[in-house]
């Protein structure tokens, strides 16, 4: 059982030491990047490829508030 919360508690450092180099604009710029570029792929008839990235932005807006909920200090 500890190693398994060892385990945790490495990988949620190592996801820490990459997301506090990231502004946290960048998450939301990428979620609009995202809505805009799914808009373009409908209207270009690319609709497989507009759902696939149309379901990025809800991924980008929780990296941003996952981030910003466990490291409050640092905002």
């Amino acid at each position: 059982m500890n190693d398994t919360k060892d385990a945790t508690q490495n990988v949620q450092e190592q996801y820490f030491r990459i997301t506090d180099e990231v502004p946290e604009e960048v998450w939301y710029w990428a979620a609009l990047g995202s809505i805009i570029a799914s808009a373009i792929l409908f209207m270009s008839n690319k609709r497989d490829w507009s759902i696939f990235v149309g379901q990025w932005p809800p991924t980008f807006l929780l990296f941003g508030v996952f981030h910003k909920i466990l490291r409050p200090h640092t905002h």
